[in-house]
């Protein structure tokens, strides 16, 4: 039996077993317990210590002795539920203590990393993800050639911007002006208000394969030709250089 919805209360195996024989044989007595699954007395007391401490299982007593078992059916799913939201506000607490006191990262260890076909590259941008510190974001994206790798990954990806209210600049192909105005491909809509974005168009008959995409102090790179690769740089320095050659091509290009 897959028993790993229990693994959230950190359990042992023999605690794990005498919980899943008192759910499926109710309250029971602890000579029970271990004539049905053939464990020693003292090792299902071992066991049930635990599941009293998380309140799993209840304790009951009359004239007969002690039981074991759960009082209603909703008991386990409630404790269940309260171990959930425990975990979260621990995460919530530990990102927060993360983002208030982590060191600058962005020179002390620079890392590149490389990815290779349409799924690396999709990982490459998951793995760049977007943040609430970080409000403005800079593009060379040659959109057509990229969004043909996967259209609804890239769409999911940049709507997801919005829950932190990240704004694209954006330095695109000539070609891909007739991209604007398609109903198809709304999602890409060049509105300042209601998508966040600002685009700029190079001139025309200037191609380019490469993109990339300039975040924080990460920068990644991706081939939407024939290549299929794509790498991110985590370097402030580099990013600092890569936006010099973002911003000459942005002042070149053309709303």
């Amino acid at each position: 039996m897959n028993t790993s919805f229990l693994d959230i209360f950190g359990l042992s195996p023999k605690s794990k077993r005498v919980l899943l024989d008192i759910i499926t044989h109710g309250v029971s007595s602890v000579a029970a317990i271990s004539r049905r699954l053939n464990m020693p007395k003292s090792s299902v007391y071992d066991a049930i210590s635990p599941l009293l401490d998380q309140s799993l299982v209840n304790e009951y007593s009359d004239n007969r002795g002690k039981t074991f078992g759960i009082s209603e059916g909703e008991q386990l799913s409630r404790v269940h539920k309260e171990k959930m939201e425990e975990i979260q506000k621990a995460q919530a607490s530990l990102l927060s203590f993360i983002g208030h006191h982590h060191a600058d990262d962005s020179v002390a260890k620079p890392t590149i990393k490389f990815y290779a076909g349409n799924q690396g590259i999709k990982q490459a941008f998951r793995d760049m993800p977007w943040q609430k510190e970080y409000l403005e974001t800079y593009m060379l994206w040659p959109t057509r050639d990229m969004i043909d790798i996967d259209e609804a990954f890239f769409k999911w990806h940049g709507t997801q911007r919005f829950k932190y209210g990240v704004y694209i600049y954006a330095v695109e192909k000539h070609a891909d002006r007739k991209l604007q105005g398609d109903k198809k491909h709304e999602w890409l809509k060049n509105d300042s208000k209601s998508n966040l974005v600002s685009v700029r168009y190079l001139p025309k008959g200037v191609n380019c394969k490469m993109s990339f995409w300039l975040y924080g102090n990460k920068c990644l790179i991706a081939s939407s030709g024939a290549e299929k690769i794509a790498f991110t740089v985590h370097s402030k320095e580099f990013c600092e250089m890569m936006k010099l050659l973002w911003q000459s091509l942005w002042n070149e290009a053309k709303p």
